[in-house]
Order: structure tokens, then C-alpha cells, then sequence
């Protein structure tokens, strides 16, 4: 064959007219388009699963978010009654000038709101692949659950100030009194805003339709089952619903706290405490 025959092999054909340009136009359009499209297929299948994964952690999350606000929401009337036996106390010594023998008070429940989770999930980039409305409502029962978490913290701040009643009775000074009575507006107002919050949450959840294990919809039924306990809170657990108890006999001496059921679990707490040895792994449970 000649040199000048094996050169025309590689020359591109000549188009025909129109026709012929817009065939092989086409043939390189659609095979760019195939590529194309298998490519965002792929994607979207990835995003898919990852969203599902998503949606599993947001459930487990926000079960944990739930239970707490079925606590508070179950607590909260008897909140309600145990401030206004404390402001039924300040009444009685604004007009004898000195406090009564005051027994343990107890607290709301604690337990503050979860969202590592979902916040792993917003920097993963994969919270920008969930479908438009989900997102939002997503978004909004954790803005509430931060609304609770926040609450939460003024409400031991004006607790803590409560137990200064907790005693064997004392004299009261005006400025003593005026602390405690602002504390008590200020637990009173906690206590109302975050059973609402906590009721608009369990609402939101409810509408978001989340994939709950077994273990997710067990605890949450355990947080509106249980019982309330009859014990104050130790260090390992318990003290669920006590401000709904009478309360209990005052003790010797002033400068009380919440939880007054841990310091008798102190020493228990040290011998069961978990040792970490240098250099060693601790064994997968």
C-alpha cells in the first residue's frame, strides 16, 4: 500500500452537508451526556445512603432529646407546686422575720439536650442533600432542643440560689429575702418556658417521622412509663421526679446543694471507679 493511501486512513472523513455534522454532533453529545448522567447517578446513590445513615443518627439523638423532654414536661406541675410551697415559706418569714426548718427541696429533672450528632452531620456537608422541608424541620426541633439546653442552665442558677432556704431555720435579712424571691421568679419563669419548649418538641419530633430503633422507642417510652423515684439522686442515677415528694426532714446545718444523694455514694464511686493502665487498650465491650 502506498505511503500517501496510509496517511488518508487517519484523515477525519469530510461532513456531507448538515446532516452528517449534526449526526456526529449528537453521537458526541449523547455519549457525554451517558457519562454525564452515570456520573450523577453514582452520586446520588452515594448521597442516598448517606442521608439514610443521617437520618438514623438524628433518630437515636433525638430519642435521647425526647426522653428529656417527657421528664420535664411530666415534672413540670409538680415544679410548680413545690415553688409555690417555697414562696408560701418567704411569705410566712417576711412577717415573722425568720425561716422555718426547711427539708431538701429538690430539682426539675436535668439533662440537658443532645446534638453532637446532628452537628457531625451539618459538617459532613450531608445535611445539604436532605430533601428541603426535612431540613428545616430538622433544623428547628434542634434550635428548640438548644432553647432547653440553655433554659437549663439559668434554671440551676436560680435553683442553686433556692437552697440557701435548706436548713435548721434561720433569721432572714432583707437582702437575703429579695435574692430568694428573685430566684424564685426566675425558676418559676424556667421551669413555664421550658415545658413549653419541651412540649413544641415532642410535637416536632413526632412530625419528623424518624426511623426509631427498638432501643430509641424503648427509652422513650421508659422517660413516659417510669415512675417517679422515692430516693434523691446518687451518682449513679435515680432521683427522677423527687420535687414531686414531700419534702425531707431539714438537716443540721446551712450551705446545702441539689443531688444531696451523692456525697453517700462517694466512696462506693471511688472502688468501682475504672483503672487505665499505660500503653494497654481497653477491651471492646
Amino acid at each position: 500500500m502506498h505511503e500517501d493511501d496510509l496517511m488518508d486512513i487517519h484523515k477525519p472523513k469530510p461532513w456531507h452537508g448538515w446532516r452528517d455534522f449534526l449526526k456526529e454532533f449528537g453521537t458526541i453529545v449523547l455519549g457525554v451526556s451517558v457519562a454525564l448522567a452515570a456520573e450523577q447517578g453514582v452520586e446520588w446513590w452515594h448521597w442516598r445512603g448517606e442521608v439514610a445513615q443521617a437520618r438514623e443518627v438524628v433518630a437515636t439523638e433525638m430519642a435521647v432529646n425526647v426522653a428529656f423532654a417527657m421528664n420535664r414536661l411530666r415534672t413540670a406541675p409538680c415544679v410548680e407546686r413545690r415553688l409555690t410551697e417555697l414562696a408560701a415559706i418567704l411569705d410566712g418569714a417576711d412577717k415573722g422575720g425568720s425561716l422555718p426548718p426547711v427539708g431538701d427541696i429538690a430539682i426539675p429533672s436535668l439533662g440537658g439536650g443532645a446534638s453532637g450528632g446532628w452537628e457531625s452531620v451539618v459538617a459532613s456537608q450531608t445535611a445539604t442533600h436532605f430533601p428541603r422541608r426535612e431540613l428545616a424541620a430538622i433544623t428547628n426541633a434542634y434550635q428548640r432542643v438548644a432553647l432547653l439546653t440553655a433554659r437549663e442552665n439559668l434554671e440551676i442558677e436560680a435553683w442553686n440560689s433556692l437552697y440557701a432556704m435548706v436548713g435548721p431555720g434561720r433569721r432572714l435579712d432583707a437582702a437575703s429575702q429579695a435574692k430568694l424571691r428573685d430566684a424564685l421568679g426566675q425558676a418559676r419563669a424556667q421551669n413555664r418556658i421550658t415545658a413549653t419548649a419541651s412540649n413544641t418538641l415532642l410535637n416536632q419530633v413526632k412530625a419528623l417521622n424518624l426511623p426509631f430503633s427498638p432501643e430509641d422507642l424503648n427509652q422513650i417510652t421508659q422517660a413516659d412509663t417510669k415512675p417517679f423515684s422515692n430516693t434523691p439522686r446518687t451518682m449513679f442515677g435515680g432521683g427522677f421526679g423527687t420535687v414531686c415528694l414531700p419534702m425531707g426532714a431539714p438537716p443540721s446545718t446551712y450551705g446545702q446543694a441539689m443531688w444531696s444523694g451523692v456525697p453517700a455514694t462517694y466512696e462506693e464511686a471511688i472502688k468501682a471507679r475504672p483503672h487505665f493502665t499505660a500503653g494497654t487498650r481497653q477491651p471492646t465491650p
